[in-house]
């Protein structure tokens, strides 16, 4: 028995299935049998193209601290129709076994995926860590990457605008927690995606991209509200 295994057992007489195991598209899970416990869907970022191996060991721990079951996401890389397809497969699954109770957290790619989910009332509400709510106009990888980015995810410049957050509407609440110093999502992009909607939050914070490496409590935080806000709308 993997030390791993055992870890995820004691976190909360749960059963965890491990990250290779699962296909594209679904969403391993800390399970539990309640129905009324929040069930939250994690999403990991890495510009649509890559994995991030950190996300799940940030994550997991404030999310079962804050009394969520979490459930992560795997999507295909490098198909970015595939990847919101993947999001709203599983945001579906989740919210037929658990109607009105499930929530996602996503950052950076992953933060547009779970913008995408509120936006769509998928789910009940979401944070988005640095999300890129305007991927047509998202200057960055063209240069970081290269310019043929969008070929690389498969999209082209209409299918970035339709996929853009900020071009969409907003049907749950959103909170964008942005890097006041960000160099790879400019807080410009998200203090406009949050200025046109209501639903949508901006909580401005002190570092850049990856600030919540550095400050593990953006993430309990952040969770916080999402457990504020669900609080707020169960009957």
């Amino acid at each position: 028995m993997s030390l791993r295994f055992i870890a995820c057992a004691l976190a909360a007489g749960l059963l965890c299935w491990g990250a290779l195991a699962a296909p594209a598209g679904a969403a391993h899970s800390v399970d539990r049998a309640e129905s009324t416990v929040p069930q939250l869907l994690l999403i990991h970022g890495g510009s649509f193209l890559y994995n991030d191996p950190d996300f799940e060991a940030l994550t997991r721990g404030p999310a079962l601290e804050a009394g969520f079951v979490p459930h992560y996401l795997h999507y295909p890389l490098g198909d970015l129709p595939g990847a919101v397809a993947a999001a709203r497969r599983a945001a579906r699954a989740l919210g037929a076994r658990y109607p009105g109770r499930v929530y996602a957290y996503g950052s950076s790619a992953g933060g547009t995926l779970a913008a995408l989910l509120a936006g769509d009332g998928m789910v009940a509400a979401a944070v988005a860590k640095a999300p890129v709510s305007d991927l047509l106009d998202w200057q960055w990888p063209q240069t970081a990457i290269g310019p043929d980015y969008a070929e690389r995810i498969g999209a082209d410049s209409a299918m970035l605008r339709r996929l853009s957050p900020l071009r969409r509407p907003a049907r749950k609440p959103l909170l964008v927690v942005q890097g006041r110093d960000d160099r790879i999502v400019p807080p410009a992009m998200n203090e406009a995606f949050a200025a046109k909607f209501q639903r949508v939050h901006l909580w401005a914070v002190p570092g850049g991209h990856w600030t919540e490496r550095l400050r593990p409590r953006v993430i309990s935080r952040s969770f916080g509200w999402l457990r504020r806000v669900g609080a707020a709308l169960l009957p």
